[in-house]
């Protein structure tokens, strides 16, 4: 085909794209072309990590596959970045997947400032190019459906470059201190460190450690790509509140929130709401939540910064005596599906390593009000994933051998178990091996939640 664009002009390179949209390589490639594709595409049978980013390169922009630092176009330095979309009823399109950039060095990024990265140096300037994933489909027949260029420092919002800049610090300080292994999706907001290695075995070396640690790429978080998608798409919930409406608060998330909460913590529930003037005939079930979003100023559950990084608010209610007796869920499994994962690219481990959750702590008092305590940014600590792994498995291992209505409980592990997450008793789903069993899910066990808000 005639690559028609010109790589020292940005317009040409936006203007040549858009060209593409509702298209495939189906429709703008020769025969020639898509024979070469379509041999390459029966080798690796759609199994091969960034296949189709590779074949938009090579034969839509004539750029040959490299690892170089440069971006892909270095006349006026934009990186061309494709990433899948998925059919979504309300919102058109979502987000397939996080947006996988280049590999961390881990050794030559402790050297690094956030101004002169590697990273910004490859990624400031963003060519994105989003297409519609259909299962069972040929590689060569998905179809353009968005083209944007995204200037990270400038398009997004001053708050969004904060919190993505204090992201990269976050996980360039965990590799300074010998913690590279450590690394996961859940301890950051927006930009994450995601695992990128062709086998689950793959190891590399880190400094200021002897420990070696999985190979990683920054990403932008699916969450927050989708709220990119939908600002695109002018899908954009405006019943959703943001945090920094108000301008004169920090501009990162965590921030944002210690600085709203810190003039009430300590302060009883009764006390909290007289501030705010809040008053009920009778308190509802869901009163500590309700008192919550008024505390971050908002009577609504729908928090924007928390819906694109993905952070779960929980409302955390200690007994008088410190004690927490509510574990915590995670969404139910299909007993179906499980059997077929393998652990690192399991929904349990996907959620474990992505999650993130804000704790807000109240402690109930004998007269029936509860002080607010703390509140505490948490996400599974990867030093616990093998525990985590050893329940999982013999769950796996039960459903195959039948036992579906014997998987491990509270008592098994000190961190995990598993139980019915179900309406009741006659929410069930098939087994897979004849019969039907109460809907379950994982838990963390409330011993182990109520250690990490106190470490």
């Amino acid at each position: 085909m005639i690559r028609n664009y010109d790589d020292t002009s940005i317009d040409s390179i936006v203007q040549y794209s858009s060209s593409f949209i509702d298209k495939s390589f189906s429709d703008v490639l020769s025969e020639k072309e898509l024979d070469i594709i379509s041999n390459e595409i029966n080798q690796y049978k759609n199994n091969r990590k960034g296949h189709f980013g590779d074949l938009v390169e090579k034969y839509l922009f004539g750029i040959e596959n490299n690892s170089d630092s440069a971006p892909d176009f270095s006349k006026v330095g934009v990186e061309l970045k494709t990433t899948p979309l998925k059919k979504h009823p309300k919102k058109v399109y979502v987000a397939k997947e996080r947006l996988v950039f280049s590999m961390i060095n881990y050794m030559n990024i402790i050297n690094e400032e956030w101004e002169s990265s590697s990273f910004l140096k490859k990624n400031k300037l963003l060519l994105l190019m989003f297409y519609l994933y259909e299962k069972d489909i040929d590689l060569s027949t998905y179809e353009f459906k968005l083209i944007h260029l995204l200037d990270l420092l400038s398009e997004t919002s001053k708050e969004d470059i904060a919190q993505i800049q204090q992201d990269w610090k976050t996980i360039v300080n965990k590799i300074k201190a010998g913690e590279a292994h450590l690394l996961s999706e859940g301890d950051t907001a927006y930009l994450g460190a995601a695992t990128k290695a062709s086998t689950s075995k793959s190891r590399r070396p880190q400094p200021n450690s002897d420990k070696p640690a999985k190979p990683r790429a920054f990403s932008l978080k699916q969450s927050y790509l989708n709220s990119l998608i939908q600002k695109y798409l002018g899908k954009e919930d405006r019943e959703t509140f943001s945090l920094f409406d108000d301008k004169s608060l920090p501009k990162t998330i965590e921030e944002n929130i210690h600085s709203r909460f810190a003039p009430y913590i300590g302060c009883t529930n009764t006390d909290i709401e007289k501030e705010l003037e809040i008053f009920y005939e009778k308190r509802p079930k869901s009163h500590r939540r309700l008192l919550v979003n008024r505390i971050l100023g908002t009577n609504s559950n729908k928090i924007e910064e928390l819906e694109k990084a993905d952070i779960t608010l929980r409302v955390i209610a200690l007994e008088p005596s410190g004690v927490l007796k509510e574990s915590i869920s995670f969404p139910k499994f299909d007993y179906l599906t499980i059997v077929d994962e393998l652990w690192e690219e399991s929904a349990f481990y996907e959620q474990l390593t992505t999650k993130r959750f804000l704790f807000v702590v109240f402690r109930k008092q004998k007269d029936g009000n509860a002080i607010l305590e703390k509140i505490k940014f948490w996400n599974f600590p990867m030093k616990d994933i093998h525990e985590a792994q050893l329940v999982w498995e013999e769950t796996v291992k039960r459903i195959k051998a039948h036992k579906a209505d014997a998987l491990p409980g509270i008592k098994d592990s000190p961190s995990v178990h598993v139980r019915p997450h179900a309406r009741d008793s006659k929410d069930t789903i098939p087994t897979g091996y004849g019969t039907y069993e109460v809907k379950k899910s994982f838990w963390l066990n409330a011993k182990y939640i109520q250690k990490q808000l106190e470490d």
